[in-house]
């Protein structure tokens, strides 16, 4: 489950009430996502149940003065608006139905995975899980109504991989120098590959650094011996 309309629809379809369901703030949670990573794959409800949720993936208006970090006043008064608030669009949401963001992400995740952009793109597509689709998608549907750009790449390289850096080149402004911070495994190369056929326009040549970065003078942390990629 990936949305609050699905926690909904499941509890329903179990035959349980609405008040078993009790959602709160999440501890830890993507900005990409609206639940708690550990609920993305559940299939099934445990009554009672409480859903860790990110109020600020699409109602960031309504929560952001509620449960600002500087309100400690009245917990338990917040916690029970939240509940209200939250069954509340939960309802609203499954009377209008999916988001049309959502609904375009969802019919392109499937056409992915169907292999309509063909075998090597479904193959690849399926080495990204949860977060990572979403990150995809919704820099898939940018791309799509955007057009492509270096800021669109360098964003979803590193939302996808958060140590990734991404360097223009001084002698050739079609050049980009990339330095993944990993070390290098055939899962990655594809992944990153994948993001690189998608997202980079076809003017520009990339150069991939994995494990280790390029010696940058005047940045001592680059320099350090034999840990050095030799551009």
């Amino acid at each position: 489950m990936n949305y609050l309309w699905e926690v909904l629809l499941q509890a329903q379809s179990q035959g349980m009430k609405k008040e078993s369901v009790k959602f709160c703030p999440a501890r830890s949670y993507s900005p990409y996502m609206e639940l708690a990573e550990e609920y993305l794959n559940i299939t099934r409800l445990e009554e009672p149940c409480t859903v860790e949720v990110n109020p600020n993936y699409r109602f960031q208006k309504v929560f952001q003065t509620l449960f600002h970090p500087d309100i400690t006043d009245y917990p338990a008064l917040r916690i029970g608006l939240f509940q209200l608030l939250f069954h509340q669009l939960g309802e609203n949401d499954i009377r209008a139905g999916m988001t049309r963001e959502e609904y375009y992400k969802k019919l392109l995740g499937s056409a992915f995975a169907r292999g309509d952009y063909g075998t090597d793109n479904a193959e690849a597509y399926a080495l990204f899980q949860g977060e990572e689709r979403q990150i995809l998608l919704e820099g898939l549907l940018t791309l799509y109504r955007e057009g492509d750009s270096i800021e669109l790449f360098r964003h979803v390289m590193t939302a996808l991989i958060p140590r990734c850096i991404v360097y223009g080149s001084n002698d050739d402004p079609y050049e980009l120098l990339i330095y993944i911070g990993r070390r290098k495994s055939e899962t990655l190369e594809r992944k990153v590959q994948f993001v690189l056929k998608q997202f980079m326009n076809i003017r520009y040549q990339a150069e991939l650094y994995y494990e280790y970065h390029f010696g940058i003078i005047g940045m001592e942390e680059t320099m350090h011996v034999d840990e050095i990629a030799i551009c």
